[in-house]
């Protein structure tokens, strides 16, 4: 959790995918306590993601390929795991995680994640997973928060 929280709070993209891999470990494991495939599958391939994403200056990991090739492992996993159908709920959040992570742009990386959060938060309401529900809703007020001393750090630099 207070690798998540910490994701709204930094300012470079490779701040911010160390944050998001260091969460994923621990949210595999977690999810796999719980039976909850689903939320553990784009944590899994989330590892495997933040590494080549935070090589993206090397030629091999900046092809846009990668986004694809991420999003693809997501949605073929998830069909062979398919139990529930709240199960998709992970897999299209990941999704937009992906392309959020992949863009060189930490404001929309943020932007992005909100509805990826709320989406999370519902998906751990089914699966009975209280810290994902509590994570969850410390992220959005951390999003909030980055947003709040965003607009605060633009009037100033107005005035």
């Amino acid at each position: 959790m207070i690798s998540l929280f910490l994701i709204y709070q930094q300012k470079n993209r490779k701040n911010i995918l160390l944050c998001k891999l260091s969460a994923d470990i621990f949210w595999i494991f977690h999810y796999f306590t719980l039976g909850a495939t689903a939320g553990m599958i784009p944590n899994f391939i989330g590892i495997f993601r933040e590494c080549v994403f935070i090589n993206r200056h090397r030629k091999w990991a900046s092809y846009k390929i990668w986004v694809v090739f991420f999003i693809a492992m997501n949605v073929i996993l998830s069909i062979l795991t398919f139990e529930n159908y709240y199960d998709v709920i992970p897999i299209i959040a990941s999704s937009f995680v992906t392309i959020s992570l992949w863009i060189n742009n930490p404001d929309l990386t943020k932007k992005i994640s909100a509805p990826v959060s709320l989406s999370f938060l519902i998906y751990d309401i089914f699966v009975h997973s209280y810290i994902g529900i509590i994570n969850e809703s410390l992220s959005i007020i951390s999003i909030i928060i980055y947003f709040i001393r965003k607009i605060k750090e633009e009037k100033s630099d107005e005035q």
